[in-house]
């Protein structure tokens, strides 16, 4: 039998496929790989999905320890510009708008590291940025969320502190969901930052063990319990939604934010004012997930309420999460009842609006108070806070039939709101606005300015230069008449795409029975529309995303069912809707259950939101 050669036991890499060892240079420490990444990585497309789809090579995508020639460059480019265009080119389940014309107007900027380290409002002496531009978006989303601008820190200005502060952000507004929940944490627990000047022995101390030293000195500083302290006046609960977004709870977890249901079952078990046995939910509930009613997927508001009354009435602080078009239904919560809320708690417990919070008493016996707010409403509207203003526009000009929920600044009690760019307004990356008022904003320590000149006000520090440009360069060609039009067509294709479902539903009953029945549902206003899951090859096709959710009939029945849903984007046309709708009826010709699978239940666990809720 012959020797065995351990180089063809060698994983095979790169585009030649040549064993991995074979091309590593001497003097390289590096690690082999254990397993073919073609054996073990998801083939694209899926297996499971049947039809004429670019198939990426991923062989052609590796990158061995010597490179790649510049024709396997362009041979793995070609593939990827193949696949990255077909699906464009179908695109239709996702709140990312594809209609994008930038690349011609920004190449310059490919070439450059521009950087908005620091403060939008301090330019700085990294001098490769695009800040003025950020103000003048800045302000843009000012005037449309109604807060007050231009942003000033001048401390001769008498309404400075509510005077609007915010940036743009370099990832999606999952950093403004992180940024805000930060913001209102240490703003609820008292904490501030202060500032001092190292003395003389303090400076010689260091200086003498041959350590530079600043001259300046930042720390957090915690409140003082007092005898009218609560014991529980300093430790924030976090409260959200059923259909909240998943970078709440992501938020929640790296803040170590507690929520409701934490605080609930850990020092009130069993006294939950919302449900029957008195045990706590995860969430808050939502109005239930189907056809029948609009308000599908937006917080019930007596629940709410009784929720945050029973942790205000024992003193606690609340941070409330309010969402304007959520992930999955697109709906909105009503703010200004949530507003409501607040005012109405107010009138028994005054600290909510304003509570006098203290530290001490400075060098000079001077007492150290600030005067605080004991709640904090944050406003996801990462997709429906840059829509909204536009329908409202629309619906003043009686365009639409109607308006959502007034979820800015008009509303007292919101303190931060934000929206990301690549959702309806369109952008080629992620990127948003986050945006409060500086008299909430808690500054920083002062420490950067000494080198970058300018406060390291925001959650990253660097920030990217081009997104603002994006943001600029789109409503400096979008007037406002433009983006109401824009509003108007994308809430007609959507109600087009609803009707188009339906017409179909009943051609499918007409031939295959009364059994048919593909659960679609929309929530009022909502660019998505929700309809039974279908088959993975059109799944795959049109990017469409899906869910498994239990869906309440009363208070003793539910059915667990998967969901396909379409987000309609500005990129997604009636043209889109009339393609998706002619795959439909071809699946359909024999058996309806060729689109809409039907799916062994017991064998797929659940999905975790939203539970289902026995009031």
């Amino acid at each position: 039998m012959p020797a065995v050669n351990p180089k063809s036991q060698q994983v095979p890499y790169g585009p030649k496929q040549l064993p991995w060892n074979d091309q590593v240079p001497e003097g390289a420490v590096v690690s082999k790989p254990s397993n073919d990444p073609k054996e073990v990585y998801v083939s694209v497309p899926p297996k499971d999905v049947c039809g004429n789809f670019p198939q990426i090579n991923y062989s052609q995508f590796e990158i061995p320890p010597t490179g790649l020639s510049d024709e396997e460059r362009e041979i793995a480019l070609a593939s990827f510009k193949e696949f990255i265009e077909t699906q464009h080119s179908h695109f239709a389940g996702f709140q990312g708008n594809q209609d994008q014309n930038y690349a011609d107007r920004f190449p310059y900027l490919m070439d450059m590291h521009a950087n908005n380290i620091g403060d939008p409002f301090s330019s700085g002496r990294y001098t490769l940025n695009s800040k003025f531009c950020e103000r003048a978006v800045l302000d843009y989303f000012a005037a449309l969320w109604n807060n007050n601008w231009p942003h000033t820190a001048a401390t001769d200005q008498k309404d400075s502190s509510s005077r609007y502060w915010g940036y743009v952000l370099t990832m999606g507004f999952t950093e403004g969901n992180i940024y805000g929940l930060f913001n209102a944490r240490d703003y609820l627990k008292g904490r501030t930052i202060l500032e001092d000047q190292k003395t003389n022995a303090q400076i010689d101390a260091y200086t003498r063990r041959g350590r530079e030293t600043r001259g300046q000195h930042f720390s957090y500083k915690a409140p003082i319990q007092t005898e009218d302290t609560s014991e529980n006046a300093y430790t924030p609960v976090l409260f959200y939604s059923e259909d909240v977004h998943y970078s709440i709870q992501k938020a929640s977890h790296l803040l170590e934010l507690p929520t409701f249901q934490k605080i609930g079952q850990n020092k009130y078990p069993g006294q939950c004012p919302i449900t029957n046995d008195g045990s706590w939910p995860e969430m808050v509930p939502s109005h239930d997930f189907d056809k029948d009613n609009p308000q599908s997927g937006s917080v019930k508001i007596e629940e709410l309420t009784k929720l945050v009354h029973y942790f205000v009435d024992k003193g606690y602080p609340v941070v409330v999460v309010a969402n304007i078009g959520t992930t999955w239904k697109g709906a909105y919560d009503d703010v200004p009842a949530i507003n409501a809320m607040f005012e109405k708690l107010g009138e028994k417990y005054p600290w909510l609006w304003e509570r006098k919070v203290v530290y001490g008493k400075d060098e000079k016996g001077n007492p150290l108070i600030d005067i605080r707010r004991g709640f904090w409403l944050h406003v996801d509207g990462a997709l429906g806070a840059a829509y909204l203003p536009f329908v409202e526009m629309a619906h003043n000009r009686n365009l639409l039939n109607e308006k959502g929920p007034m979820f800015d600044f008009r509303n007292p009690a919101v303190m931060s709101v934000g929206c990301s760019m690549h959702k309806w307004l369109g952008g080629p990356w992620p990127s948003g606005i986050f945006m409060t008022r500086s008299g909430y904003q808690l500054l920083p320590p002062d420490a950067a300015s000494s080198f970058l000149g300018t406060p390291d006000t925001t959650l990253g520090g660097s920030r990217s230069a081009f997104s603002p440009m994006i943001l600029w360069d789109y409503f400096s060609r979008m007037s406002y008449e433009d983006n109401m039009n824009k509003a108007v067509e994308t809430e007609n294709v959507s109600a087009y795409l609803e009707t188009e479902l339906f017409k179909f539903e009943s051609e499918l009953k007409a031939k295959f029975g009364s059994e048919v029945d593909l659960w679609i549902a929309r929530s009022r206003l909502s660019l998505t529309v929700r309809f039974r899951l279908v088959n993975e090859t059109l799944n795959y096709k049109w990017s469409l995303d899906t869910d498994r959710l239990w869906v309440p009939f009363n208070e003793k029945e539910r059915q667990l069912r998967s969901y396909s849903h379409i987000f309609i984007m500005h990129s997604v046309g009636k043209a889109r809707i009339d393609a998706f709708m002619a795959d439909l009826r071809e699946n359909c010709k024999t058996d309806w259950h060729v689109a809409f699978p039907k799916i062994d239940y017991s064998a797929v666990p659940p999905g975790p939101n939203p539970e289902f809720q026995m009031e």
